[in-house]
Formats: C-alpha cells, sequence, structure tokens
C-alpha cells in the first residue's frame, strides 16, 4: 500500500514539475528579446546609482507628447493636392456649342438666327469658360466637415503648385446657380425656347480633381523631414552624477539611453548571455513560488489542479501585459491584475494571494517603462480589492470592492505622477479612464468564479453558503428520511464551525462538510442510533460483525450518494475522513466478550478511513464523535462532559487519526475546551416551573 501511494505521488510530482516548466517557458518565449536597462529612476527624484556615463553615442528623442504634438500639427496644417483638368472645361464647351447649333436647326431657324439668340449663344458660352477658368472642384469624401473659408488647398495647374482656399472654385451647384442668375441678369432667358430645350447641368462638370496619390507622397515627405530626436550625446559624456536630482532634461536623457540600450544590438551585448539570464530569472521567480508552498501550503504540494491554476494564472496575467505593451491601442492600465488575489483568496488564503500578487507583478514589469510605479500602484489595488472583498455573498459587496479598487487606482496614479512632474497639468487623464475599465472588470468575478470552480474542482465561500442552506434537495431528504441523523449534523456543524473559527480554520467548508458527512444514513437509517425509536433496535436480530459492517457502510455509501449528487470533492473528503481508520468500538467490544477465546481480525471492524488530511477534517472528527457520544451521557455535569470530550479526543490521537492533518497539541486544546463551553450549554439545567 505505502508502495503504491509511493508511485502515486511521485507521478504527481512529475507532473507538477512539468506544469511549472511548460509555465516557464511560455513566459521565457514571451520576455522581450533585448536586455534590460539596469537603473531605475523618476522625475524630480535623486539619481540613487553611480554616476551615469554614456556607453555609447546615442541621440536624445523627444518627449512622446511633444512628437504627438508635432503629427497633430502636421496634420492640422498639411494641404489637398488638386490638380486642374482642362479637357473637362474644353470638353463641356464643345458638346454645349454643338448642342446649342443642333437645337436651332431642329427648330427651323436655318440661317435667320436672330442677333438675340446669338448674343445668347455668345453670353452663356462665355460664362461657362469663365467657370472653368476659375475651376468646378470635386466632390469628393476628402473635404466632409471641411470649413471652405478656412481650409488650404493646393491647386497644380501647368505644373505650377498654388494654393487657394475652398471658396475660391465653384461647386456644381453655385456654378449652375452662378450661369443661370448671369443670364437672367445679360439675356432675357425666360423667353429663349433654345435654352428651354438645354438642360445647363448637363454641361457643367469637376475640373479641379483630388489628387490622393500627391497629397500623401507631399505628407509623407512631411513626416520624412519631422526628426524624432533634438540634439545627440557623446560617449565618455557625464549624463547625471549620484544625488543629482533627475530633472527633464536629465530624464529626456535617461530614457534616450534606456531606449537606445533596450533596442540596439550593436551596443555590445552578448545576448546569449541576455537570453540565459533571463530564463534563470524567470525560473528563480517561479521557484519563489514552490518555496513558498512547500514551507507555508502543504496542503498544495501534491495538488495538480491547485498548481494548473496558480501558474495558468500568473501566464495569462503576463501574456496580457505582453500583448497591451506591444499594441498602441491598448493600455497596460487596463489589464485586472487585482483579479489575481481575489481568485487565489477565494479558493486558497490571502497570505498566498498576495505573495502570488507580487510575484506575477514582477514578472509583467518587465514589459513596462516604469517598472517600480507599476509594481507599487498594481499591488496597493490588489491589498484594497482582497480586503474589501471580504464575502461574496452579501449583496452589493462586489460593485463596492470594485469602486474602492477604482479610487485607489485613481489615487495612487495622480499622487505618483505628482511626485513625478510636480504640475497638476501633466495628468494623463486617458490613464485614469483605463484604470476606470479595469476597475470594472472586477464584475466579472462572479462568473469566473464559477467557471473556475467548474474546471479546477475548487469551492468558493458562495458555493459553500449554498450548500450549507438546509432547503438543498440532498438535505432536505436526509431532514424526511433520517431525522435524528439531519439534527445531529446540525449539532456537528455548530461545533465544528465555532472550532475552525478558534484556530484559524475555514468555518464555511468545515460547516458544509459536517452537514454533509452522514448523508450515507439514507440508504438505512433505522439502523443508526439516533433514528432507532425506543424499545426497537434492529441490531438485535444481527450479529457483531454485520452489524459493525452496516455501520461501516455508511461511509461507502455516503461517498457514492455524494458523487451520484456531483458534490464537490472537498465535501467528499469529509464523508472519507470523519470516522479516520478507527473501528466500531461497540460491536467490536461486544465480539471480544461474546467470543472471547476466538482470534479477531479487527480491520472486519475498522472504518476505510483515510485519516484526516488537514485542520478541518480533524475538528469534524472530533466534533462527530464528541457530539454522539454526548448523547449517551446520563447526567450532563462539567465534570462529566470535560471528562467525555478529554477520553474521546485522547483515544483518537492515541489512534494516530491526526497525524497527517496540519493540526498542532495547541489547536486541539483549544478545539476541546470549545467543544466542553458549547456542550455545556446545549445541556445545561433549566429552572423547574411551578405548577
Amino acid at each position: 500500500m505505502n508502495w503504491t501511494k509511493g508511485i502515486a505521488r511521485f507521478w504527481k510530482t512529475i507532473q507538477i514539475v512539468l506544469i511549472y516548466v511548460i509555465g516557464i517557458l511560455l513566459v521565457y518565449f514571451m520576455f522581450p528579446r533585448e536586455g534590460k536597462f539596469r537603473y531605475e529612476y523618476t522625475k524630480n527624484k535623486p539619481w540613487m546609482h553611480e554616476n551615469l556615463v554614456a556607453p555609447f553615442d546615442f541621440p536624445i528623442f523627444k518627449p512622446d507628447q511633444q512628437v504627438q504634438s508635432e503629427l497633430d500639427s502636421l496634420q492640422k496644417n498639411e494641404h489637398l493636392y488638386f490638380f486642374y483638368d482642362s479637357l473637362v472645361g474644353n470638353s463641356m464647351l464643345t458638346a454645349f456649342y454643338r448642342d446649342y447649333s443642333s437645337i436651332a436647326s431642329s427648330m427651323g431657324l436655318g440661317d435667320d438666327i436672330s442677333e438675340r439668340w446669338i448674343m445668347t449663344r455668345q453670353v452663356a458660352g462665355s460664362l461657362l469658360e469663365e467657370i472653368y477658368a476659375l475651376g468646378i472642384i470635386e466632390r469628393h469624401p476628402v473635404l466632409e466637415g471641411k470649413a471652405p473659408d478656412q481650409t488650404p488647398v493646393m491647386v497644380v495647374k501647368d505644373d505650377l503648385a498654388e494654393e487657394h482656399r475652398l471658396t475660391t472654385f465653384f461647386t456644381l451647384r453655385s456654378a449652375y446657380e452662378s450661369i443661370t442668375r448671369e443670364l437672367v441678369n445679360r439675356t432675357d432667358f425666360s423667353s429663349l425656347p433654345i435654352l428651354d430645350r438645354m438642360n445647363l447641368n448637363d454641361y457643367l462638370g469637376a475640373n479641379i480633381m483630388y489628387d490622393e496619390a500627391m497629397t500623401m507622397k507631399v505628407h509623407q515627405a512631411a513626416l520624412d523631414e519631422m526628426t524624432l530626436t533634438k540634439g545627440m550625446v557623446q560617449s565618455g559624456q557625464l549624463i547625471i552624477a549620484r544625488g543629482e536630482l533627475v530633472t527633464q532634461s536629465d530624464f529626456l536623457i535617461i530614457e534616450s539611453l534606456r531606449k537606445e540600450y533596450e533596442s540596439n544590438p550593436n551596443v555590445g551585448k552578448n545576448y546569449l548571455v541576455v537570453y540565459l539570464g533571463q530564463l534563470l530569472l524567470i525560473s528563480l521567480i517561479f521557484m519563489a513560488v514552490v518555496w513558498f508552498i512547500y514551507y507555508f501550503k502543504e496542503d498544495m504540494r501534491y495538488s495538480r489542479s491547485q498548481t494548473l491554476f496558480t501558474v495558468g494564472l500568473m501566464v495569462v496575467m503576463v501574456g496580457l501585459t505582453r500583448a497591451a505593451s506591444t499594441h498602441e491601442a491598448v493600455s497596460v492600465y487596463v489589464i485586472p491584475f487585482v483579479l489575481v488575489p481575489i481568485f487565489l483568496k477565494t479558493f486558497f488564503d490571502i497570505r498566498y494571494a498576495l505573495f502570488v500578487h507580487m510575484v506575477t507583478l514582477l514578472l509583467a514589469g518587465f514589459w513596462v517603462p516604469n517598472s517600480y510605479q507599476f509594481v507599487l500602484m498594481n499591488f496597493l489595488a490588489g491589498l484594497v480589492g482582497v480586503f474589501s472583498l471580504r464575502s461574496y455573498y452579501k449583496r452589493g459587496v462586489l460593485f463596492y470592492t470594485a469602486l474602492f479598487v477604482l479610487a485607489a487606482y485613481a489615487i495612487i496614479y495622480i499622487i505618483l505622477t505628482l511626485l513625478q512632474e510636480g504640475d497638476f497639468s501633466q495628468i494623463n487623464w486617458i490613464n485614469v479612464l483605463w484604470l476606470s475599465g479595469n476597475a470594472l472588470l472586477i464584475l466579472t468575478v462572479y462568473p469566473l468564479v464559477f467557471l473556475f470552480e467548474r474546471l479546477f474542482g475548487f469551492l468558493s465561500d458562495a458555493t459553500l453558503f449554498e450548500l450549507s442552506d438546509t432547503n438543498q434537495p440532498l438535505l432536505r431528504a436526509l431532514a424526511e428520511n433520517a431525522p435524528g441523523t439531519f439534527q445531529h449534523c446540525m449539532q456537528v456543524a455548530s461545533l465544528a464551525e465555532e472550532a475552525a473559527l478558534k484556530v484559524g480554520g475555514n468555518p464555511l467548508l468545515v460547516r458544509a462538510g459536517a452537514l454533509y458527512h452522514d448523508i450515507g444514513k439514507l440508504e438505512d437509517p433505522h439502523y443508526f442510533i439516533e433514528n432507532i425509536h425506543e424499545g426497537s433496535n434492529p441490531h438485535n436480530e444481527l450479529d457483531e460483525r454485520s452489524s459493525a459492517r452496516l455501520i461501516i457502510d455508511h461511509v461507502v455509501k455516503g461517498v457514492e450518494i455524494a458523487k451520484k449528487h456531483k458534490l464537490n470533492e472537498k465535501i467528499i473528503e469529509f464523508i472519507q475522513t470523519h470516522h479516520g481508520t478507527g473501528t466500531v468500538q461497540f460491536f467490536y467490544r461486544s465480539y471480544l466478550n461474546t467470543n472471547p477465546d476466538e482470534e479477531v481480525d479487527i480491520n472486519e471492524f475498522r472504518y476505510p478511513g483515510p485519516k484526516p488530511s488537514d485542520k478541518e477534517h480533524a475538528i469534524l472528527m472530533m466534533a462527530d464523535s464528541v457530539e454522539a457520544a454526548s448523547r449517551t451521557l446520563k447526567a450532563y455535569t462539567s465534570e462529566s462532559i470535560s471528562d467525555l470530550v478529554e477520553s474521546i479526543v485522547n483515544h483518537q490521537e492515541k489512534e494516530e487519526q491526526y497525524t497527517e492533518a496540519n493540526i498542532t497539541f495547541a489547536d486541539i486544546t483549544a478545539i476541546k475546551e470549545i467543544f466542553k463551553n458549547r456542550l455545556t450549554n446545549i445541556y445545561h439545567s433549566r429552572i423547574e416551573y411551578p405548577e
């Protein structure tokens, strides 16, 4: 048996090691390939390192705000290019004269065309020539939203580009209105039958055409001329001395050195060493988690699901940071790092949650410009999130947690910005909006917790609270079919919950486990003493071995019922361990008394186990045995209750039932005192009322 357990544990260890190795490799392949600048610095703070000397020549890059401002100015003042198409006007004029003559001929005027009709032809033709000479501009989408009197355009005519305003040119509508107005002013337009039969719109067309290729070419040339740098730093030049204040100009130079160092492969770096160093660093960070689990989380040492969840959570958050840092459309401020400690606190404990949260931030910090500010802000926000989200079953608690986290983010970000810039106008409110989105993502905790419970077999406080509802179908069946067992479970749950609160266990978990620990008695409830009516004992018709087997089987049947109803594995563990590997003492001793000369196999009277493997299991074992035995006392006094508790717990200790549980002698002593006080209060003497 021990050999089989050893093989199983070894295989689990191999699987857990593989999970960590895969996690390390995933983070490594996401890691920045360039070297990491070794100095941490903050604007308007003293330079805390040795004197910084330029190791090579490098340019001083302009601040991002200045570059963006110049780009905005360039875009605002960029010219749109159009070209003058003379062929349009010529073809339209030719068509007008042709159609005019054709209509005159069709009307039978011949050579007797009046002087007024000839003059009208000349006036209309000259007006068209004037309009086309000035130009009719194309109605192009690029002009939508442009103010005509403020938008400069460049028109290329005869290989010469000249700047004009949009109001200089006609549109198709204004050209038609202009020609009709002038015809009315210069001729008797209404009495001309020829023009009545001609639609002047047919002879108007745009001859100032948008030249997208030229516009893009000129714009690109302007971009090429715009420099991203303003000066150079020579190799060997002192940048800043130790203790000097990092001013705005110093900050720009140091930032430029960092960018050049991390992006330029030709600065004397041995990238093989860089890659090896990254792999070792990532491995050490993951090893820190392993060491923490080894020393402080013994129950997690061989848990594949818990290891996979922790490593997966770390890798996902690192991956999100990498994605945000490489895409300008998304900010790293929107990544909900607060979810890491919230999830881990939900399924494990707060100490482990905060430790893994810090480790995750240290890994993610390699992708952000100011690692210290990034780690500080997210760690403090994580503290606020963990301490404000105390329970999941209270209405509105998640909403308030999101508000508290948002306030923490905003306050910390504003304070850090003011410490660096010393000016409220330098606060980037867009980042505050990203942080607001970050805080709102906390509202996804409920559905994600439900999902993780199903995927990894975890239990949250919300689910434990639901399981503890006595209206659950399984508990209602227990109350109806085995009312004595149900009342016993309720009393055990009360005792165990108070003991867990006293010694630092999980009270909700042990309460839920206590309520379900005896559901195996649903099969044959009348064979258990709490359900036996006075005067009838079915065990009188059975031998000791059969009675013991019926009693022992309630553990096996309880596991079967729990699995059938899809109870969580952690609840099933309470069913398996609440008797450990103890013996059915009553029937065992009865058998010895009845068969004094016969050799007895004690395993026939022993529960299958296993022994309690954690503090909550041990608490339930004590509470179950003490509560059941307390019903057999003939006199309820402080002394009798104390002796009962001591004898039962001491007997279980002697049988080494607690050796595999993380419970101390101090815990056991405290638990015994809790049981004594509670049982004394339950069975205290009542005042006799006069008749």
